[in-house]
């Protein structure tokens, strides 16, 4: 299309040439701009055929999305189903001594109301500008003129394309389905209908084979003639539908397969979910589903793309709450938690003296003895783990940035003699991990009515201790920082018992969970779009439809530090703390996970960390709202939400 401007320019050109030139190159630009022709073709999505192989409903919900986008683009895709199906009874046309097809004429002879590849039933079904082609054969054939036709194999419209040198006439063709047959078709496009320069492309997702390895075998060593294996998200993209919400639909009353099954989708936020999945899909039944870029958010300091799942689906869990239905795994309010800045809003008196600006600062700092020598600590108030702090001894003299604050280091601090140690003690903090969730009453009623909060504590406390003896005056980080675990606190810990960790680190952490809903920092679900950009996008509550799981949740962390007369400061919390699961594979991003991987393969009887049974017993009480007798997770509080 051209611009007004553009088309006015044109017409008088067109007005300046004589007639007959006009008409020869308006003919020449019809001639050449042909129309781009793209045929989706789907292979045996019958349900004699999806039923025997893995995750059968996963493979026909990714095949529907594939469809659905291809029937948004109707007009310059084409559809073509083919299927293997008998029409006479007992099998006639078929050989009994047919490798793959002989059994059925064999059974057939046996019992005459055999039924198998009789239905003409399809996932998704086919609409009725679309072309179905059956065929009697276990693999298309070279001599299917249906079949061939329904490609584009003309001999006439070949031998006119042959003749001409345009390489804008092409059709572009898309292959997905039961693997066997996708290759079969494949060939028959390169040896057959001769595609050449045109594009073959498999989408990998939609193709699958009872024989995973013959699959897998076939999408990297079975194409023969330039086919290109792509992601179904590439797909999505060349439709130009990734901003569309698809909707897959393919309940079949005849098919054998589960109307339903759970999907879950790791969409990159940085949570958990990525720990919780390996248990989500061996222990809960559910199913991965993929993702696709959703949006990208730019700035001056960032360009960060965000992901959803495929076709905007709604899924069952995902870590973008917008887009699951059931348990969350960010609480709504988090930040009032997590950022130290927040959190200093709520519990003020908990927390070592904190600062937003310098001259505050300064005015505590002239109140305090001269011959004290004050540590401080400068941080950012969004970044946990001993991240982005810089310890000083003298106030910053440049203005703090917005996301900055001055703490005060905890005067007088209890240290920690390490056993086997005798050249001092060691600065130390208690490190506790709490599971919070929202959950409601399972009476059927509205969330407003029944929604609560519960707060457990694991009874397993950590001692992280520094690198290096304590010194006030040494501000290097192995002195100061202390963010790995190096001492375990079980109940009956004698350092545990004697400074009554477990009851005030309890009663602490109910009173900033309190006052966090108190205040409406935390709030439960409400409905929301899935997305910022689509307004057609459907809308969710974040309930989950089992009434014993939790509507959100997290596991995070807290650290303490006592001083010498057992007073307790709150410094951080963590709304997604480190964790080690010595039991799964898990991506060893940090220098902590990584401390404690190699001590675990060292000796996994002394390795001070193996968060397995933490992290396997939080996302079963997050889903069912149970633990197991033994479990180290011990009930601290119910709130009720306002």
């Amino acid at each position: 299309d051209y611009c007004a401007d553009e088309k006015a320019t044109h017409r008088s050109a067109l007005n300046n040439f004589e007639p007959t030139t006009a008409v020869r190159l308006l003919l020449h630009e019809t001639a050449t701009m042909r129309t781009k022709t793209t045929t989706l073709i789907i292979c045996d999505a019958q349900p004699d055929v999806v039923r025997k192989l893995p995750q059968p409903r996963l493979f026909l919900d990714l095949v529907g999305v594939a469809v659905q986008a291809a029937r948004k683009q109707s007009q310059s895709v084409d559809v073509v189903h083919t299927m293997l199906r008998f029409d006479q009874p007992a099998y006639a046309q078929v050989s009994p001594s047919h490798p793959r097809l002989g059994v059925l004429r064999r059974l057939g002879a046996k019992n005459p109301n055999l039924k198998w590849f009789t239905s003409s039933d399809l996932s998704p079904t086919a609409t009725e500008n679309e072309t179905v082609v059956t065929r009697s054969t276990f693999l298309p054939q070279a001599t299917d003129a249906a079949l061939l036709k329904a490609l584009g194999h003309d001999d006439g419209e070949r031998r006119h394309l042959e003749e001409d040198d345009d390489d804008t006439a092409e059709r572009d063709y898309t292959v997905v389905g039961y693997g066997p047959t996708v290759q079969a078709v494949c060939h028959l496009l390169g040896d057959v209908v001769e595609v050449g320069r045109k594009r073959v492309q498999i989408l990998k997702e939609c193709v699958a084979d009872e024989n995973p390895k013959r699959c897998e075998a076939l999408l990297e060593h079975g194409l023969l003639f330039n086919e290109q294996v792509v992601s179904l998200v590439d797909f999505l993209d060349g439709m130009d539908v990734l901003h569309h919400t698809i909707e897959v639909d393919n309940a079949n009353n005849s098919s054998p397969l589960p109307d339903k099954i759970k999907y879950v989708t790791d969409c990159g936020r940085g949570g958990h979910l990525t720990l919780f999945m390996p248990y989500l899909l061996r222990d809960y039944g559910y199913c991965r589903w993929p993702t696709q870029p959703w949006y990208r958010e730019m700035s001056l300091t960032s360009n960060k793309e965000y992901q959803c799942p495929v076709g905007r689906r709604i899924v069952d869990l995902c870590d973008e709450p917008q887009f699951g239905s059931g348990t969350r795994f960010f609480l709504a309010g988090r930040q009032h938690l997590d950022e130290k800045n927040l959190l200093h809003q709520l519990v003020p008196e908990m927390m070592p003296p904190t600062f937003e600006t310098i001259e505050a600062a300064q005015e505590y700092a002239v109140t305090q003895s001269a011959n004290e020598t004050l540590v401080w600590f400068l941080k950012k108030v969004n970044q946990n783990g001993g991240r982005a702090i810089t310890v000083i001894n003298e106030l910053p003299t440049q203005p703090l940035e917005k996301d900055e604050q001055l703490q005060v280091h905890v005067p007088r601090p209890l240290l920690y003699e390490k056993h086997g140690q005798d050249q001092g003690k060691f600065k130390c903090h208690v490190k506790t991990y709490q599971f919070i969730a929202c959950t409601t009453a399972a009476n059927g009623g509205p969330p407003e009515a029944t929604t609560s909060w519960q707060l457990y504590m694991h009874d397993l406390f950590y001692l992280a201790t520094a690198n290096c003896p304590w010194s006030p005056a040494d501000l290097s980080d192995n002195v100061q920082i202390t963010t790995m675990r190096t001492h375990r606190l079980y109940a009956d810990n004698p350092w545990r018992l004697k400074w009554k960790l477990t009851e005030t680190c309890r009663a602490n952490m109910q009173t900033v969970l309190q006052r966090a809903i108190e205040q409406g920092k935390l709030h439960h679900p409400t409905v929301s779009s899935t997305s910022p950009t689509d307004s057609s996008s459907q809308p969710q509550n974040g309930r989950s439809k089992d009434p014993r799981a939790a509507l959100q949740f997290e596991v995070n962390s807290a650290d303490w530090m006592l001083d010498e007369d057992g007073r307790m400061f709150l410094i951080e919390c963590n709304g997604i703390p480190v964790l080690y699961d010595a039991g799964m594979p898990q991506e060893l991003c940090t220098k902590g996970l990584k401390l404690y991987d190699r001590l675990y393969k060292e000796n996994p009887d002394t390795a001070v960390v193996n968060d397995h049974d933490l992290i396997k017993e939080a996302i079963g009480l997050a889903l069912t709202g149970r633990l197991p007798k033994s479990s180290l997770w011990k009930h601290v509080a119910t709130i009720p939400s306002p």
